[in-house]
């Protein structure tokens, strides 16, 4: 893969996607009142990071957006500052916040609490990252697998990652029904992982790690749902302390993702 292509677009939903011509596409949608400083810095790390990875981009902009190379240079933003365009249908003031997630299914967590740490889709599978993103719906290049990706704290992304890493096929959010099985939410403090060696900003995620992310100096909290408290305690060992049961009666992605954020910000 040797070309991206970044859709700037006024409203609507971000859509990762692979185009006809097999070039990664991004679609980053901002609010229609005008671009923030997110908004910007996100642009600015798309651009840089495609083209560290040796990608030809092209910016396909909205007219009211078309200005984006004027967009002045600033120091980058703390994400918890500024209410995302993500989830804005689902929740108006946005999605994020000063923790960032990452969404596993409960086996995965306690394998990782065991571990101490979380790794790329690459390490976890022993599978090429080439093969990785050649399975892929969503038409993210190889490199994409060899990073630990994080979404905003209140996103419900990581709830259609987990589920999807669970039943096998990808699925989005909307995807998910009222009692599905939750995902088990890993949070981190924003700033924190923003100065790890590893840290990639690409202009998709909030942040990612290069391979891997190690728990002892990083982990803010892990959210579990009542119904899977028996396979993820037993292994929390030295992380015990930072585990927090949640029992919601079938619970939406986006009132699981609200009530884990705000339990896991009361621990930070």
């Amino acid at each position: 893969m040797t070309r991206s292509v970044l859709e700037l677009r006024s409203g609507g939903l971000p859509y990762p996607h692979r185009g006809a011509d097999g070039a990664w596409h991004y679609r980053h949608a901002s609010r229609p009142e005008g671009p923030t400083a997110l908004d910007r810095q996100a642009v600015t790390d798309f651009l840089g990071y495609e083209a560290s990875h040796g990608r030809r981009i092209e910016v396909v902009a909205d007219p009211g957006l078309a200005d984006w190379r004027a967009w002045p240079a600033a120091p980058r933003p703390n994400p918890g500052a500024f209410p995302t365009q993500c989830c804005t249908h689902v929740y108006p003031g946005g999605c994020s916040a000063r923790l960032v997630c990452h969404g596993t299914p409960a086996a995965v967590a306690a394998r990782v609490l065991a571990d101490g740490a979380l790794r790329c889709a690459a390490a976890v599978t022993g599978r090429p990252a080439a093969e990785l993103a050649a399975a892929s719906t969503w038409g993210e290049p190889p490199d994409y697998f060899e990073h630990v990706m994080l979404a905003g704290g209140r996103c419900t992304a990581p709830e259609a990652v987990a589920a999807s890493r669970a039943s096998g096929r990808d699925l989005v959010p909307a995807d998910l029904k009222p009692g599905y099985v939750p995902a088990v939410r890993f949070y981190f403090d924003w700033s924190a992982l923003a100065r790890l060696p590893g840290a990639r900003f690409d202009g998709v995620h909030p942040v990612k790690i290069h391979h891997e992310l190690r728990l002892d100096e990083t982990l803010v909290a892990v959210i579990v749902h009542a119904s899977q408290r028996h396979s993820v305690a037993a292994a929390a060992g030295r992380f015990s302390d930072r585990l927090a049961i949640l029992s919601i009666e079938r619970p939406s992605p986006q009132s699981w993702a609200t009530e884990a954020l705000s339990t896991a910000e009361k621990m930070a």
